[in-house]
C-alpha cells in the first residue's frame, strides 16, 4: 500500500470515527441527560463522557498519524 493510500486512509477513518461515532453519542448522552431530568443513574454519565473523550482521542491520534505519514515523504 502507498504511503498516499494509507494517509487517505487513516484520515478519512479518524474523521467518521468524529462525525459518525462520536456526534451522536455527545447527543444521545444529552438527551438521556434531559430526560432522566438532569441526572444520569449508576454513573452512566461518567460513562458517557469517558467513552466520548476516548473516541475522540482516536479520531485525532488516526488523522494525527495520516498527517505525519504524509509530512514524512
Amino acid at each position: 500500500m502507498s504511503s498516499d493510500t494509507a494517509r487517505v486512509i487513516l484520515i478519512a477513518l479518524g474523521v467518521s470515527t468524529l462525525l459518525l461515532v462520536l456526534l451522536p453519542t455527545l447527543f444521545m448522552g444529552g438527551m438521556m441527560s434531559a430526560m432522566m431530568g438532569g441526572t444520569m443513574p449508576g454513573g452512566m454519565g461518567w460513562l458517557a463522557g469517558i467513552w466520548a473523550i476516548l473516541l475522540a482521542l482516536v479520531g485525532v491520534g488516526l488523522i494525527v498519524v495520516g498527517i505525519r505519514i504524509g509530512a514524512r515523504r
